[in-house]
This record gives C-alpha cells, structure tokens and sequence, in this order.
C-alpha cells in the first residue's frame, strides 16, 4: 500500500527540499572547521563527508547527537530523527524499528559518484597530484546496503535518501612489506567536493524510478531488468529484491525464475516476501 500522497509531501519536505549544492558546498565547509576534540559522541573522528551531510541536513548543531530511546541519533530535531550512515546499514538493524516505532525517521546514505585520490606523504606532509579513481559510483551502488533493511522499506515513517555527491579521498601509502605485490594503502579521509543529485524514497512509487517505464507495463525478469538498466544481472537482483520488500513490485513464478509486475491496485496482487 502506498504511503498517501498527503504524507508523502509532508514526508519530502520534513527533512529537506529541495536539492541545494551551495548550502551543500557550505555544509562541507563547517564540517572542515569542526574541532575533532569537541564534545559530543560521534564527533570525535567522525569523518568530513558524514559531518558534512550532518550540518546539510540540520544545520543546528544543538540537534546534534541527541540521545533517543536507549541510542544516540545523530539529529533529533522536531521533526523526527536523521540517520547518516557512510557505511554498512547492516549496523541500523537494532535503531531502526525503536525510532519507527516513535517517530519519523530520515536515513541518509550517500554514494560518492567520482572520487579523486590524493596521496599523502607520511615523513614529508607532501600531498600528491589528484588522480581520478576509475571506479564511479550510481544510485545501483546504495543496494548491496539498502538489502540489509528490506524489512523496513516499507514502513510509512520511513524516508530513505540517497545523495550523490563527488569526493577527494586522501590516502596514505604504508611501509611495503615482503612478498605484497600491491602496494599498501590507508584511507584516512573522504572530503565531499559536490552533490550531484538526491534520490528520496518516500513511497512505492519512488522507488519505481529505477524499472524502465516499458519494463513497468509488461512486467520483467531480473535479467531483462539488468540488460535495459545496463547492469549486471547481480545488481539488478538486488534492486528488484529491494523494490520487492518496499511494496513497488510483485512476482509471480516463471519457470525457474521470477516474472516481476508493478502491483495492479485493481486486481489487488499480493506482494510475495
């Protein structure tokens, strides 16, 4: 069932609207003047792109790191709760259903698109030339995460966003050691440069932005779901799965594999778990 279009408005405006690079490009800034020894759990060694996209979205640093239900959120305003998580979203499992259970809850996870890598010398201080990381990141890269709380997707007071911004990765090039054909290396930090685009899933129909609208109206197998993405079959496993569990799709059994179809409000198809 689709979250009402009411709600759904409410839901986007809450936390943010819309898309703003330069209160992003403001945000990052604050994030580097932070004083990494200031008070609070979560600031010390938190890092410039969590920071950043903390102070984007509640500017307010009282909001900050508030104490909530037995865990630490990293903004509790009037609003609800914001969770930004760089990371594994595996770590939320235990947070999440306490907040929904209370209140309106955003989560952020951030995909960084284009990252440059810069090298940092650890004797001289000397920083190298930025070289651009041949790996680029998309909104297919946020769902080997967003699996891990498919069970939630479709709570009504959950607002998923996932911002796409270009990063500076410093690193640090480690002692090599006997028999390593790679050359050691440290990440320390990931700066965020720019926000290139916000993706916000507030309700089914968000989340099918990411089926070709052809594939909508004949239904599709995960494979014809990764040729018309230009995906791995993999990683459209893992959308469909996502889009499964957040009420978007439904599948029927086709052979040895799935047909998926976006839920027909007349005939009233169940969403198979």
């Amino acid at each position: 069932m689709c979250v009402p279009k009411s709600l759904v408005s409410s839901l986007r405006i809450w936390y943010h609207s819309p898309m703003d690079d330069t209160k992003f490009q403001a945000a990052a800034a604050r994030a580097q003047l932070r004083k990494p020894e200031g008070g609070g759990i979560g600031m010390l060694g938190e890092k410039a792109l969590h920071s950043a996209l903390k102070y984007y979205y509640e500017p307010d640093e009282t909001c900050h790191e508030r104490e909530a239900w037995g865990f630490f959120a990293d903004v509790l305003n009037e609003d609800g709760i914001i969770e930004i998580q760089t990371r594994s979203l595996w770590s939320l499992k235990k947070k999440l259903p306490v907040y929904l259970e209370r209140t309106r809850v955003t989560l952020v996870h951030p995909v960084v698109r284009r990252r440059s890598l810069i090298y940092l010398d650890p004797e001289t201080g000397e920083l190298s030339a930025p070289r651009l990381s041949p790996v680029r990141g998309s909104i297919y890269t946020a769902f080997p995460e967003l699996i891990h709380i498919k069970e939630f997707l479709a709570h009504p007071n959950l607002l998923v966003v996932v911002p796409i911004v270009d990063a500076e990765e410093y690193r640090i090039r480690l002692e090599q050691k006997k028999r390593r054909r790679v050359p050691a290396v440290k990440k320390f930090e990931l700066v965020p440069t720019a926000l290139i685009e916000e993706w916000v899933f507030a309700c089914p129909e968000d989340w099918l932005r990411l089926v070709p609208e052809p594939l909508q109206m004949t239904g599709f197998t995960v494979r014809e779901l990764a040729e018309a993405s230009k995906n791995t079959v993999g990683a459209a496993g893992l959308v469909a799965s996502t889009l499964l569990a957040a009420g978007a799709l439904s599948r029927e059994r086709a052979g040895r594999a799935y047909r998926y179809f976006v839920p027909n409000e007349e005939t009233g198809k169940e969403r198979i778990e």
